[in-house]
């Protein structure tokens, strides 16, 4: 069988069994151009492909023209690396950031524990008891006198966090917040030291206090 190049009218004499049943696509070695070829109406219809011929073909035959087989589809991997690269970085930002989550959520402490992270929250063993308010007049001016106490109830020298206190409505929404800090830094086991603050014309909604330890300034 005889093939010509519509490019570039070059011939190739080529074995139409090598064209398939349903011809295929071929080069021309002369200029590269490209086209699908069909076998002749007269050649039996066959669903195998021969063999492609090997590199011992005769030197006379190198010139016939390229048969080029399919493209392989691509694959994606774009989508898997994005949610790998979010998966990571919630995992690193997780970790960093354990301290205030935990303060934020104490629960969590237990959640990292149980992958290996010891976490503990803010004043773990700590107790903060016998909080006593006072309303008075000082200078002219109302004022609102707080003191309390704060325990070491666990086996280990503790570091003393700030305090953070919030006057709240009768509805329990915060009114306003102050921080302050207590007359020592550190306490040993079964030890125990007092906190003092006062705040200046408080609000005369406030019905409730509450103080808890913050990492705030």
């Amino acid at each position: 069988m005889i093939l010509t190049c519509s490019a570039c009218d070059t011939r190739y004499l080529i074995d139409p069994r090598t064209l398939g049943g349903g011809g295929r696509v071929v080069r021309c070695a002369h200029c590269g151009h490209s086209w699908h070829q069909t076998p002749p109406d007269d050649q039996p219809r066959r669903i195998e492909l021969l063999p492609a011929p090997g590199p011992d073909l005769p030197a006379e035959r190198s010139n016939l023209p390229a048969l080029i087989p399919p493209p392989p589809t691509p694959t994606n991997y774009l989508p898997w690396t994005i949610l790998l690269a979010l998966f990571v970085a919630l995992i690193v930002a997780g970790h960093l950031a354990r301290d205030r989550i935990v303060e934020a959520w104490p629960p969590a402490a237990k959640i990292y524990a149980m992958v290996g992270i010891r976490v503990e929250p803010l004043g773990a063993g700590l107790e903060i008891r016998g909080i006593v308010t006072d309303r008075r007049i000082a200078g002219g001016e109302q004022e609102l006198a707080v003191r309390g106490e704060i325990h070491n109830g666990s086996s280990e020298e503790r570091t003393i966090p700030r305090l953070r206190a919030v006057l709240k409505d009768a509805g329990e929404r915060a009114l306003s917040s102050w921080t302050f800090s207590t007359t020592g830094t550190r306490l040993l086991p079964g030890e125990s030291t007092t906190f003092n603050t006062v705040v200046r014309d408080p609000d005369r909604r406030a019905a409730g206090l509450s103080i808890t330890f913050t990492k705030g300034s």
